[in-house]
């Protein structure tokens, strides 16, 4: 009896963290402003310290892509 539970338990568990599902359309990305969002991204989270790279390619057989490295901040004593 006691086994059963167990069981029943465990599979209550798992049916809930794996079972999921969306009724709602995915949209196709928009390749024509996806770099600019970025790079604007990249110059928020970069802030005072600048961007050292950043770079982008946004096309429909490539895929999204992008790069952001920030400057170093400059340490003065």
């Amino acid at each position: 009896m006691l086994r059963t539970l167990l069981a029943l338990s465990a599979l209550t568990v798992l049916a809930g963290c794996v079972s999921f599902n969306s009724s709602e359309p995915v949209e196709a990305p928009d390749y024509m402003t996806f770099c600019e969002g970025k790079e604007a991204q990249c110059r928020q989270v970069c802030g005072d310290a600048g961007v050292q790279v950043f770079s982008c390619k946004a096309a429909p057989r490539e895929g999204l892509e992008y790069k952001c490295e920030c400057k170093k901040p400059l340490n003065r004593i």
